[in-house]
């Protein structure tokens, strides 16, 4: 109860959806219209039960068919300001709106939040990102919406914690690689050349990739972000560096040598422009 005890009215509103939700019997009688708010209630009452996250898994897909893509982006949006106000306590409730939402600009929002609102683990500032690579690893796929999104924080300290993913099944890195069009920042680079290290064999899929990412942008940054972003007055990036494309790829080459043959080292040299 003690993310609700300061409104009675609303605690009994979120429990009552909640049993429904959870309530096989039941849950069909949930209107079109109490969905938005029955996703939250699910989330919320189960947050601090990990073991559950799969009941919550499977009330999304319900929410999903019962309800259009703008009351789902509503209802996120209602999580984010709730998680906000209460300095992210009970996060764990964004985690079906990242893993299970099959609009992918609406899961990549919802993973970017669930990142930066996750309230610190005595052990990890980044508790959100660490939380979302290993449950991406346990899966039979790895969301591509989900992993831009981790990306596009620019931050290095979130590259050990994407570790788990190194040890998914090849088929299934080479169809998330295939996939991947993550913001080329340093952060990005060092993850694609990470894993061309771990998984060598995806070589010719990461050279197109690292194609992909060269066109994207001529700016190659690296930042700190303030995480979690509700403890910070007015939360802010701080720049560290940036290159050129042409300035980061001699960074690249000692990885790229010791995996890709020279025509593909010299197509890479010509789309960074080096």
């Amino acid at each position: 109860m003690g993310l609700f005890q300061d409104n009675f009215s609303m605690l009994s509103e979120l429990e009552r959806l909640a049993a429904m939700v959870q309530d096989p019997a039941r849950v069909q009688e949930i209107g079109a219209d109490e969905w938005p708010l029955a996703m939250i209630a699910c989330g919320l009452v189960t947050c601090n039960d990990p073991s559950r996250l799969p009941e919550n898994m499977a009330a999304y897909d319900i929410f999903c068919a019962k309800t259009p893509v703008v009351g789902r982006k509503s209802s996120l949006a209602q999580l984010v300001r709730f998680l906000t106000a209460r300095k992210g306590d009970g996060w764990r409730a964004l985690l079906p709106y990242a893993l299970a939402e099959p609009e992918s600009a609406l899961s990549r929002t919802a993973a970017m939040q669930l990142a930066t609102l996750a309230q610190p683990s005595p052990t990890q500032q980044l508790a959100g990102v660490e939380e979302l690579a290993r449950l991406m690893s346990t899966r039979s796929s790895v969301s591509s919406p989900v992993l831009e999104a981790l990306l596009s924080l620019s931050d290095m300290r979130v590259l050990p914690l994407l570790a788990p993913i190194d040890n998914m099944p090849v088929e299934s890195l080479k169809s998330l690689v295939k996939e991947l069009n993550p913001a080329a920042n340093h952060l990005s680079y060092s993850w694609v050349l990470h894993l061309l290290d771990a998984q060598p064999v995806l070589a010719d899929e990461i050279a197109a990739l690292l194609e992909r990412m060269a066109a994207a942008t001529n700016v190659v940054i690296d930042l700190v972000l303030p995480i979690p972003t509700w403890a910070f007055e007015k939360p802010a990036p701080q720049p560290l560096h940036g290159w050129s494309r042409a300035e980061y790829f001699p960074r690249m080459l000692p990885v790229l040598n010791n995996h890709f043959n020279q025509e593909q080292i010299s197509r890479l040299r010509t789309a960074f422009g080096a």
